[in-house]
């Protein structure tokens, strides 16, 4: 099955599904599946914690599938002080997508279109929309409210096509997708592409805790929260693994404002929290069970295209 979009032309890839990548969650297993199943596969490069196991990740990911991958960046040296040295493997081994955050990839740009790479580049305003698209972004992706992770606290509906229609370039829709009649809506508002992290936790695939991902199931949509106190950016978390943690919400953000002057404490420090408290976006409404991640890419497309096919007309 294809689905033909700019993004998926773009990439090279069957559907226009991007599984985003979650920190400690998205390594080779999860990757690997979701690629060969016809979407892309993406992990965070924070999930290593020196550049020479990136490298022997991404290798074991080319062992076991050909197809094009992601790699998310962070650029800001306090949140990820090895981003630099993170970026000279990933372009070593030409990763087909480079997906940056928490900063502007303006000094790298010029490399990755040159490596035959792409440039993607979360966002939740126009303002920082018009600044990586200024950078050489070749799309954005819109990370709307109702995202797990850091997330934005514009709703989709209007988040997406007034990306699309302000800067002209292709947008990937982030926040609460975890189907194909989602894939469907945000698809009709423009959207080029879906960007899945929540309902790929609940994967055998991935490596969350088996309590995290019994969490997913049991939680409701009005089960997350969304607050800047638990990494000093407002992102969405299960409040039962918030509840655990109640001292957290209280000085949170001195907390991490702390750690990041620490370099490599930082990313300890970020380790245990993302560990400890967990992430999670209001997709869990439509998760109820534990489910291959392949099957999952397969499901979603067969819905999308029944979704369309069944409006009215």
């Amino acid at each position: 099955m294809k689905i033909k979009t700019k993004i998926s032309e773009m990439l090279k890839i069957d559907l226009p599904i991007i599984a985003a990548p979650m920190f400690l969650v998205s390594y080779p297993e999860l990757v690997v599946a979701v690629s060969e199943a016809g979407g892309i596969g993406c992990f965070p490069s924070l999930n290593y914690r020196t550049p020479e196991q990136l490298r022997e990740g991404i290798l074991e990911i080319r062992s076991k599938t050909k197809k094009p991958i992601g790699v998310n960046l962070i650029l800001h040296k306090e949140h990820n002080p090895n981003w630099a040295k993170q970026f000279d493997v990933v372009m070593d081994l030409k990763v087909e997508l480079i997906i940056t955050s928490l900063g502007t990839p303006r000094t790298i740009a010029k490399e990755i279109k040159s490596n035959g790479s792409s440039l993607f580049c979360d966002v939740t305003t126009l303002k920082h929309a018009n600044i990586v698209a200024k950078s050489g972004a070749d799309a954005l992706i819109a990370v709307s409210q109702g995202a797990g992770g850091h997330a934005g606290a514009i709703t989709p509906f209007a988040l997406i096509p007034y990306l699309k229609k302000e800067t002209g370039l292709p947008v990937i829709a982030a926040g609460a997708i975890s189907n194909g009649s989602q894939m469907a809506a945000a698809l009709s508002l423009g959207a080029d592409a879906v960007y899945i992290g929540t309902r790929f936790i609940a994967t055998p695939e991935s490596r969350a805790q088996n309590e995290y991902k019994q969490m997913l199931i049991d939680s409701s949509p009005d089960e997350i929260v969304y607050t800047e106190k638990i990494s000093g950016i407002p992102a969405n978390w299960l409040a039962k693994s918030v509840e655990r943690s109640p001292e957290i919400l209280e000085d949170g953000p001195k907390k991490i404002a702390a750690g990041h002057a620490g370099g490599e404490k930082a990313i300890e420090q970020e380790y245990k929290r993302w560990r400890d408290i967990w992430s999670a976006g209001q997709g869990v409404a439509q998760i109820d069970e534990v489910k291959p991640a392949g099957e999952i890419v397969k499901e979603i497309a067969n819905e999308y295209l029944a979704t369309i096919n069944s409006l009215p007309r």
